[in-house]
């Protein structure tokens, strides 16, 4: 894994955006603009097809090219990104969890779906799997503890609005902290 200088923001963004395209699950994945990345940590494999990207602490942007030397790479990406500070994330209920869940995140809470806040693009019969095409948002936090658990569906206690889940998130990783990471 390298770590890219913020001038290469661009670079990272436009793996993001290539990730999305020919893509019927790109909805899902949020791209953030090129100074949003140029203030966070990104991570890439030697090639570029792969990366994982720091907000402070918390994961973003992972993604990994099917094309790329190293497709498989995700779980080595986000043990980097923890060891580097990476302690909560948030996705969709959809495959994401079942990923996020090996690799040590447990689920703390979650936000119903809202029509008014589909992401552009959202497709409901694309994702129609999950929850009819409205998948819950699950705030989750990394507990060394749990890599190599299980995702359970429908785990993490509903919460009002976003602000709060990330708030759930936040003070697990606190308590956990306060526990030497221990969680």
């Amino acid at each position: 894994m390298y770590e890219l200088h913020p001038s290469d923001a661009d670079l990272y963004r436009q793996q993001m955006i290539a990730l999305t395209k020919n893509n019927p699950f790109a909805a899902s994945v949020y791209v953030y603009d090129q100074d949003e990345y140029a203030r966070m940590r990104m991570l890439v494999t030697e090639d570029g097809k792969a990366g994982v990207a720091l907000k402070g602490d918390e994961v973003v942007s992972v993604f990994a090219h099917q094309d790329g030397a190293h497709p498989a790479v995700a779980q080595s990406m986000l043990r980097q990104a923890t060891a580097l500070g990476g302690h909560r994330l948030d996705c969709f209920d959809t495959v994401l969890p079942k990923l996020y869940a090996d690799a040590g995140f447990v689920p703390i809470a979650r936000l119903a779906w809202n029509d008014d806040y589909a992401p552009d693009g959202w497709n409901y019969q694309t994702y129609r799997r999950y929850n009819n095409g409205r998948p819950d948002v699950v705030f989750m936090a990394y507990n060394p503890r749990a890599v190599g658990s299980r995702y359970e569906r429908g785990a993490g206690e509903y919460v009002a609005n976003y602000d709060e889940g990330i708030a759930r998130a936040q003070a697990y990783q606190a308590a956990s902290v306060g526990n030497r990471g221990l969680g």
